[in-house]
């Protein structure tokens, strides 16, 4: 028992050993270290107070996932850069354990194990390749396990056989919906494509008003789906919300009651339910509750954009070791209050978070969160795209010209509230933001309908056809997805306008509303301040 439990010792080792007694209250601070990998990858520079991207190694490639390479936002480091020796020989004990009982593990415990390697940058070819390798087996276990109703239905068929007429289905073929029964084929589901989505039959043409979901992006293991404003994704059991804590996005919050506004009273549809309904999602882990219906990740309740669901629980589990690894690019768009200083690219503050609970419940039902020296390391790279303007309007009685900026972001933690807190703190609240802009709300109302915060970038490396593949980066299949501005916040930025040159081109693209206009936050980065690399700037702290 105690064996099945060592890699949830690691995750507390890490955050007791590493964090608290190596981190200063208040503070994100890199030191400049170099540190080499197991498998003899290139050395990688960390300039204080910028953890760069790690080259690819072998595994799980993308983006931090090269753990042994990287530099976790989450892993403090001594002065001179080094793990301290009892840390080190711990991690070494453990893994060499974990490595000879692996195939005892569960999945939440791969998970951890591999969170806790990658944040401590101790994770090697050989224990990611025997992690890896043991998710993929249990995920293929899961797979091949018939569905407990698709069982009872097929005895049922076969006891009928005998008296079916002879031009009836194969007893063992599935129930087929009417089209007009399909949420995928409704009116409203059609009216509401994106562009990517397979039912539209020009992708990346015109984006129009999208109130229900729909499948961006999709192959036998995954589904990108589009998450429309208002729309709660949320974990249903104990053993999904375990899941979900594991990773650098742990925190990430499905929105509360007073975060609603004027639309607290509507009826708050749930993500999990649409994907149960979709005939096009109809797999087994789709209806388990354990493993959140399939979904990977959250957001908050008026946030809209990319959401990553398995169809599979090979799928599931090779994305969440991706997540556990630091190897997810998530980026969002987001309008802000005044004008940011383009010199500023990332914000390092400890976010404290504060949950309300319901009288005699567990039940969440207030969350806010501040900048604290007591908080959690946050970390958040930013560059502003666009200055806006906009004349006040009559009712506010003034003559001065309002300031607004585009800014796409990129988070490298995953804190509650992680991009409305940091960018208050730096005095530029989000637009309509009702918790953390309180003073500016009832203006912000009167043009803009919600939260300005969109997830348009998700980008990870896709699941390998085999085991062999998984451990090698020469045929990994980076995949990249994008969304669009939906129409809403298209209207918000249509009525502003460029406040200088620089700002135009921006702007332009993004009101295209298509897909193909969009780049990634490293492609913006580079436009903006040539061939540096991002995190290379000033930063607030």
């Amino acid at each position: 028992m105690v064996l099945a439990r060592i890699a949830t010792a690691t995750r507390t080792s890490l955050r007791t050993q590493l964090l608290r007694a190596y981190s200063s209250p208040g503070s994100l601070q890199f030191r400049r270290y170099s540190v080499r990998s197991v498998a003899g990858a290139a050395e990688q520079d960390v300039v204080e107070g910028t953890p760069t991207r790690p080259a690819e190694t072998e595994g799980l490639s993308r983006g931090a996932s090269a753990a042994s390479t990287s530099a976790s936002p989450e892993s403090e480091l001594l002065e001179d850069g080094e793990i301290p020796p009892e840390v080190a020989h711990l991690f070494g004990t453990l893994r060499d354990e974990a490595v000879r009982r692996l195939d005892e593990f569960q999945p939440i415990h791969l998970f951890s194990l591999c969170w806790a390697y990658s944040t401590a940058r101790l994770m090697d070819e050989e224990l990611q390749k025997q992690i890896v390798g043991a998710a993929l087996r249990l995920g293929e276990k899961r797979d091949s396990q018939p569905r407990r109703e698709d069982r009872g239905r097929k005895a049922k068929a076969e006891e009928s056989t005998a008296d079916s007429p002879a031009d009836s289905p194969p007893a063992d073929s599935p129930p087929v919906d009417s089209p007009a029964d399909s949420p995928a084929n409704s009116p409203e589901a059609t009216e509401s494509a994106l562009p990517g989505d397979p039912g539209q039959e020009n992708p990346g043409q015109e984006n129009t008003m999208r109130h229900l979901p729909c499948v961006l992006a999709e192959t036998d293991h995954w589904a990108a789906l589009y998450k429309p404003p208002f729309w709660q994704v949320s974990v249903d059991s104990k053993e999904a919300a375990k899941a979900a804590a594991v990773g650098p996005f742990e925190e990430e919050e499905e929105g509360d009651a007073d975060d609603d506004g004027p639309e607290a009273e509507r009826r708050r549809p749930r993500m999990q339910m649409w994907i149960k309904q979709n005939p096009s999602l109809q797999h087994p882990i789709a209806a388990d509750q354990t493993e959140a219906h399939g979904l990977l990740h959250r957001l908050d309740i008026q946030t809209s954009g990319i959401l990553l669901c398995a169809k599979t629980y090979v799928g599931a589990y090779w994305l969440r070791l991706q997540w556990c690894s630091y190897a997810v690019d998530k980026e969002y768009l987001c309008l802000v209050h005044g004008w940011v200083d383009r010199d500023v690219r990332e914000i390092h503050k400890r976010i404290r978070i504060e949950k309300k609970k319901a009288p005699n419940s567990r039940r969440t039902i207030s969350t806010h969160c501040t900048v604290s020296d007591s908080g959690k390391p946050s970390y958040t790279e930013l560059v502003t795209l666009a200055h806006l303007k906009a004349m006040p309007a009559e009712s506010d009685g003034g003559e001065t010209e309002k300031r607004y900026s585009l800014v796409v972001l990129k988070l490298h933690t995953g804190r509650t509230h992680q991009i409305r807190v940091h960018m208050k703190s730096i005095g530029h609240p989000l637009v309509c933001d009702i918790k953390y802009a309180e003073e500016l709300f009832p203006s912000d109302r009167m043009w803009c309908p919600r939260n300005f915060l969109h997830t348009y970038h998700l980008g990870f490396e896709d699941v390998p056809k085999d085991e062999v593949e998984s451990s090698s980066s020469a045929t990994a299949n980076s995949v990249d997805i994008y969304c669009p501005l939906p129409q809403d916040l298209l209207d918000v930025l249509a009525g502003l306008t460029p406040a200088d040159e620089e700002s135009k081109a921006p702007l332009a693209a993004l009101l295209t509303g298509k897909s193909g206009d969009m780049r990634s936050f490293e492609h913006y980065y580079s436009e903006c301040y040539g061939d540096a690399q991002p995190g290379g700037s000033e930063g607030c702290r």
